[in-house]
């Protein structure tokens, strides 16, 4: 009896790496949607050109620079150029990131585009030979060293960022840009206002100011506006316990979050969470236009 064919699964997508070495003139990469990409940019000049023709700010080197592919772009480096790109594949993010509260705030980070001036890239260049190596080689047990390599990658490169979030600068819309950042590493930390404002060196007022100013909150009400998105997506996402939810989002004191969360919404965590099954069942919903 002859055996039905079954074709065979697609391949997951996988993260690949692309060495520039120093072209003689320039030359263009294509930055595909549904993946973010890391350039270790050594020395040299690059752009990013928009499908619609636009054309971004230079780049120089050295630099590391991180794009969320969120819309297809071309990367086009400028002769006598190096680096290495590495192109990661949405779904290969997501594993790579820990199940854990650092994860979560790896995840924060790097869905969003990261310009970092560097004086050294640390061991990332030593990572990315090492990922090439086992991509190469292909021995036996090559698929997970590839994806440790590429854990420990977005490890450096979050470290990074979060060092260059504390980095003193002078304009307000700057220190804005860094308060949310930093905010969205620390909120669950639940830490006061001045704790961010000591960080970012800058005043109380100059912080409140610039980030009223960029947001239309204040610190402490952005802040708030963070919890509540998350503790949104919990409730209505996750099956765990109320208290759990609390835990997670750093609240000692489960009735502490109630309060909270009704005072934010006018609802206990329990009843959005039932309204929000009730409606979803009705219609899909969205958290794009919730707080």
């Amino acid at each position: 009896m002859p055996v039905p064919y079954r074709p065979a699964p697609p391949r997951r997508p996988t993260p690949g790496l692309q060495r520039i070495r120093s072209p003689l003139s320039r030359v263009a990469y294509g930055l595909p949607k549904g993946a973010a990409h890391l350039l270790v940019l050594e020395y040299g000049r690059v752009h990013l050109a928009l499908k619609d023709g636009a054309r971004m700010p230079d780049h120089d080197g050295p630099r590391l620079l991180w794009w969320v592919g969120s819309a297809p772009r071309e990367l086009v480096v400028g002769a006598g150029t190096r680096g290495s790109l590495l192109t990661v594949p949405e779904a290969a993010l997501m594993q790579a990131l820990p199940t854990t509260p650092i994860g979560e705030q790896m995840q924060r980070t790097l869905t969003q585009d990261l310009d970092l001036a560097v004086e050294s890239f640390g061991n990332i260049p030593d990572l990315l030979d090492g990922f090439a190596t086992e991509r190469q080689g292909g021995e036996a047990g090559a698929e997970i060293a590839t994806a440790h390599y590429l854990s420990l990658i977005l490890l450096q490169l979050w470290r990074r960022a979060r060092k260059d979030l504390v980095h003193l600068g002078g304009a307000p819309q700057g220190l804005s840009e860094r308060f949310i950042l930093l905010a969205a590493q620390r909120a669950r930390d639940h830490l006061p206002v001045e704790d961010y404002a000591r960080e970012l060196k800058v005043s109380r007022d100059r912080l409140g100011s610039a980030v009223k100013r960029a947001t239309g909150l204040s610190p402490r009400a952005y802040l708030h506006r963070l919890l509540l998105r998350d503790a949104m997506e919990l409730l209505a996402n996750t099956g765990s316990p109320v208290s759990q939810v609390a835990f997670r989002l750093g609240f000692v004191d489960p009735a502490y979050f109630t309060r909270f969360f009704k005072r934010e919404t006018g609802q206990n965590p329990a009843a959005f969470r039932k309204s929000y099954r009730r409606r979803e069942a009705s219609e899909p919903q969205s958290f794009a236009a919730w707080p």
